[in-house]
């Protein structure tokens, strides 16, 4: 059985859309994450979520980067950081101690304010923010 030229070149467009269809899928489906530094300075050696970003400018951002969870609690990420301000190790505003809202992703794409404060003791620590929000302890 001899298949026509015109319905080889069907079958290929055919395939080539299910190629980049899977592509689109499967790339959308992870997370997809972008950091702006917004703590008034430079970060080295940054990790995020155990993700090494190495240095960051103060008032520069990431790309996106790819994460395949992240933490949340009440709707606010929370997941672990760690980086070098002025030669000082610094980590993460630990400000949830319930942990009753907090949850997994796996998916979508989220851009995110890198800050930093003060905890009780008087340290300074990172804290995460969706882009140009406030969270309720600022």
């Amino acid at each position: 059985m001899q298949i026509s030229k015109q319905r080889k070149i069907e079958i290929m467009i055919f395939i080539i859309l299910i190629i980049i269809g899977s592509a689109f899928y499967l790339n959308f489906k992870n997370l997809h994450i972008k950091f702006y530094n917004k703590t008034g300075k430079d970060i080295d050696s940054l990790v995020i979520a155990g993700t090494f970003i190495e240095n960051l400018k103060n008032g520069n951002s990431t790309e996106y980067i790819d994460y395949k969870e992240f933490l949340f609690d009440s709707g606010i990420p929370y997941e672990q950081i760690s980086g070098i301000v002025n030669k000082k190790k610094i980590s993460q505003l630990n400000w949830s101690d319930c942990g009753t809202e907090r949850n997994l992703q796996s998916e979508g794409s989220y851009i995110f304010d890198l800050k930093k404060a003060e905890d009780e003791k008087g340290n300074t620590c990172l804290y995460l923010t969706n882009h140009n929000e406030k969270v309720f302890f600022e």
